[in-house]
């Protein structure tokens, strides 16, 4: 139990710095965003068409299908997450969920391991190299599909969350592999 806990925490640890390289230091995956000319008169705007935090569908979906259908046949189509009380960038609160947020994944991905019963590095290896595409396959290409969001965004968002199911059942693998020689004691 102590080595997969060591592992847990290795894990969390080092996907964490992996996520502030990715998220915090890299300029990369935010070439994919686009920016507004004014970002004040938008924010100003977005004020007054979105009366609270939450998230919108736009097109909303209480009109008539006949409005509903020429709504999204002229465009624009948006999911627009919003938070009006605003924050600062590098908000100490989220970086703390976040924190938490790898450490409960990593912590899940230690209990799926050993369900699956992995013993050898290789059973880790190809199991989260497995887990990773199933998930990116079901999360993030599904948003492409279903929910309309663009591939030059999700790409990125698909990266990230590859490499963290790599990372952390690699790590996960190097601490929870059964010793060979004590197995066969």
């Amino acid at each position: 139990m102590k080595p997969t806990l060591i592992g847990i925490t290795v894990a969390t640890i080092v996907l964490y710095i992996w996520g502030y390289l990715y998220w915090g230091i890299s300029p990369i995956p935010y070439e994919s965003m686009n920016q507004t000319p004014d970002d004040a008169a938008a924010q100003e705007s977005l004020r007054q068409h979105f009366p609270e935090s939450g998230s919108y569908l736009l097109p909303g979906p209480d009109h008539e299908p006949d409005v509903l259908n020429e709504l999204y046949a002229n465009g624009p189509i948006a999911i627009i997450h919003i938070k009006l009380e605003g924050g600062p960038v590098m908000d100490p609160a989220v970086l703390v969920r976040g924190f938490i947020h790898n450490l409960a994944f990593v912590g899940l991905l230690a209990i799926f391991f050993k369900v699956a019963a992995a013993r050898e590095f290789r059973d880790f290896a190809r199991l989260s190299l497995i887990s990773g595409a199933v998930a990116v396959v079901l999360i993030d290409a599904g948003d492409i599909i279903w929910w309309r969001e663009t591939i030059s965004w999700n790409v990125w968002q698909a990266i990230y969350n590859f490499t963290a199911f790599l990372i952390a059942g690699h790590l996960l693998g190097v601490f929870m592999k059964t010793n060979p020689e004590a197995s066969t004691a």
